[in-house]
């Protein structure tokens, strides 16, 4: 009899909190990396070197010219402070919608954007070089905690639009 009641506290038990689990929100977490991706235009517009070190994985990885890499945050953060304190951008902004992209369980995400870069940036030797790109880049992301965190990126561009 003890097995008896048991086996039901137990199914009742498991019921119940199915029944309690909140329905996942894909909509609101699609937004969620919509959001994250108009952060990252910004974050070149006001030249914020520490939104590409914020909320990286470990082994945060990039494909770019033929190459898989794995940056350190130390490396990242070098990188985009000599960047964006050499360059003035006159247009950084989506040439299209970014396409995204959730996973059925919530826990994985991606973006796909595609956007054009017009500039100039200060060379070491003092001769600019003028800036004129489309990039289109995919981003994945593997949701922690209640964040998204970025796992990588592969891009690509072409000169002009």
């Amino acid at each position: 009899m003890y097995k008896i009641k048991f086996l039901i506290t137990i199914g009742l038990i498991s019921l119940f909190s199915f029944a309690c689990q909140q329905k996942l929100d894909k909509k609101k977490l699609e937004q969620e990396l919509l959001d994250l991706h108009q952060e990252t235009l910004d974050a070149h517009l006001n030249k914020n070197v520490e939104f590409f070190v914020r909320d990286i994985s470990e082994d945060y990885f990039q494909v770019h010219d033929g190459e898989f890499l794995h940056p350190t945050k130390e490396e990242i953060h070098s990188m985009f402070t000599h960047y964006l304190n050499s360059t003035e951008f006159e247009r950084y902004d989506d040439l299209r919608e970014p396409m995204v992209k959730v996973s059925d369980d919530g826990s994985l995400g991606w973006t796909i954007v595609q956007v054009r870069l017009v500039g100039e940036q200060q060379l070491e030797n003092d001769s600019v070089n003028k800036m004129d790109y489309t990039y289109a880049w995919i981003t994945l992301y593997e949701r922690e905690d209640g964040k998204w965190i970025r796992l990588g990126e592969v891009d690509n561009y072409k000169e002009g639009e």
